[in-house]
């Protein structure tokens, strides 16, 4: 049996000994959280410990008992079980007393000479509390069917949309009745989607992820309510797609904010979001919002921002990855997954921001860029050595590629993934301490004049030595080392930059232009010049 929480509100001190004493006698079944000597502190004890059950007394200095009532109705919360008590039968207070919905009326003398008199009256009105909270509970599931259905019928009309031509008239009408102008107006869409590495179920738990998505409709709702007229649709794999008339005229970036903060206070999980603007006479709107609302990937490169006139249309178009590309991209990773520095993310992290640029400008399919890592992953795991939990390693981060929304997500997995691989395999080979800093210096240093013969010097070892143990670390000679850095290098700022090639050359650590030109055939097949065009060639179909 729950403890129900009882105040007790009585000015004379020695009335209020012998009332605590009474509810005292049924600790079994009621616990006095707090005692007040006026209706000010009784209601500040209420709002504290909101309990369900309330003994006051009416005469009392400062706020009386019938005014603590009126705050106590006023203030939103749920109310509890009334017992009024009094010195003599005053059947005008007890009249407002009923007005304020109090459940009993005791006279003091009557509780004095029937010690149980409080306590029955009090245990008789724990039976109107289970009652009420089970009417509250069945309120409330009553409210969620009915906003349930609500949801569906809305997620319904859009879906008959999506399939149908004909039915998009129905959709639009039913906008315009929700006052939002589609058809002549201003108005505004939304397209978020719950981030699936913050979630905290599987996508594959329909009860689950319904029960979350139901959660979600309600705090755009709350928050779209303030910007207008307004229509929020569900979708499948947590995605949710509203339209609505911004009469707020709030910073485009706030409201994006206010979401993302709202869905990480209210459910705990993040989001990705973009916001379409659409002007007076924008051309077909059902076609512009069936296109949004079914795009795949739309946050892999840009996300949590405003988009205006028709730059959506360019987010929702992919281009597929050059081979050779493809191939220089996978060695660029693979370089830098593999360096004794990759502990610290900074190394990769270049690679990362020069291959966003690139993606991202050329549009390259999502799921090529996954397949790209993945390779990367899987020839790694091979290079490095076989060991037990190899293989589900390798299923475990295909199973995690499958849910990254951004390439950012993508890149972060692979990086947290190849972490876990090099820790499976005890790091591989140990590595000598001295010519891991020559390692780190070459990348930090690309450009410097380096010699065989000082670098042994600088760390004390011999040419032979040095020689040795540089190729027993890094898997090549010295110079096919510093060779293929540089031209990684010059390749990366080939197809990134505008730098003119002798410009590179010299950035690398070429002095001799002619030199560089001549490497970097023998290398890569091409001139300088001749890669930096085919890699801005666009696609041939």
């Amino acid at each position: 049996m729950n403890n129900y929480k009882v105040i007790l509100v009585e000015d004379e001190y020695p009335a209020r000994t012998v009332f605590r004493g009474m509810i005292g006698q049924r600790g079994d079944l009621f616990t006095l959280c707090g005692e007040a000597e006026d209706g000010q502190e009784g209601l500040e004890l209420f709002l504290k410990f909101k309990p369900e059950l309330i003994v006051t007394d009416i005469t009392m200095p400062g706020m009386n008992g019938l005014e603590m009532l009126r705050q106590i109705e006023h203030s939103g919360l749920p109310q509890p079980q009334i017992i009024i008590l009094t010195c003599h039968q005053d059947f005008h207070y007890a009249q407002q007393a009923i007005q304020l919905k109090a459940a009993s009326y005791l006279i003091k003398d009557d509780c004095l000479s029937d010690p149980e008199l409080l306590t029955r009256t009090l245990e008789e009105l724990s039976h109107k509390v289970v009652s009420l909270d089970q009417s509250r509970e069945k309120q409330l599931l009553l409210e969620q069917k009915v906003r349930s259905s609500e949801i569906e019928i809305e997620q319904s009309l859009f879906l008959d949309m999506l399939r149908s031509p004909a039915a998009g008239s129905k959709w639009l009408l039913s906008l315009e009745e929700a006052h939002i102008p589609v058809r002549s107006g201003r108005f505004r869409a939304l397209l978020l989607e719950l981030d699936r590495s913050s979630l905290r179920f599987s996508m594959d738990q329909l009860e689950e992820l319904k029960l979350w998505q139901f959660a979600g409709v309600n705090v755009l709702k709350e928050l779209l309510d303030l910007q207008g007229a307004n229509k929020v649709i569900t979708l499948d794999k947590g995605r949710f797609f509203a339209v609505y008339v911004d009469d707020s005229r709030q910073e485009d970036s706030r409201r994006i904010d206010l979401l993302v903060q709202s869905f990480a206070a209210n459910l705990k999980m993040g989001v990705l979001a973009l916001e379409y603007v659409f002007h007076p006479g924008t051309d077909s709107p059902t076609e512009a919002i069936k296109h949004l609302a079914t795009a795949s990937y739309p946050f892999f490169y840009h996300s949590n921002q405003t988009l205006r006139d028709r730059h959506w249309e360019k987010l929702l178009r992919f281009s597929s990855i050059p081979e050779h590309l493809s191939r220089f991209w996978a060695k660029v990773l693979k370089a830098a997954f593999l360096e004794p520095g990759m502990g610290s993310s900074a190394l990769p992290d270049r690679e990362r921001s020069s291959l966003y640029q690139q993606a991202a400008e050329q549009r390259w399919e999502p799921e090529q860029i996954k397949s790209l890592y993945l390779r990367v992953f899987l020839e790694l795991s091979h290079f490095i050595a076989d060991t037990d939990g190899g293989t589900d390693l390798e299923a475990s981060f295909r199973k995690k590629l499958e849910i990254c929304q951004t390439f950012h997500a993508v890149h972060d997995t692979a990086l947290s993934y190849f972490r876990k691989l090099r820790q499976l395999h005890g790091e591989g080979t140990k590595l000598d301490a001295s010519i891991t800093k020559i390692v780190q210096r070459i990348h930090e240093e690309l450009n410097y004049p380096y010699k065989l013969e000082e670098l042994a010097a600088s760390i004390n070892y011999s040419v032979p030595y040095f020689s040795s143990m540089f190729k027993r670390t890094v898997g090549e000679s010295f110079i096919q080392y510093l060779t293929r850095q540089r031209i990684e290098k010059a390749k990366l700022l080939l197809l990134t930059t505008d730098q003119k090639t002798f410009e590179i050359a010299e950035a690398i650590g070429f002095a001799n232009y002619r030199s560089f030109n001549r490497i970097f055939k023998k290398e890569t097949g091409v001139t300088p010049s001749d890669f930096r065009r085919m890699g801005a060639a666009p696609e041939q179909v």
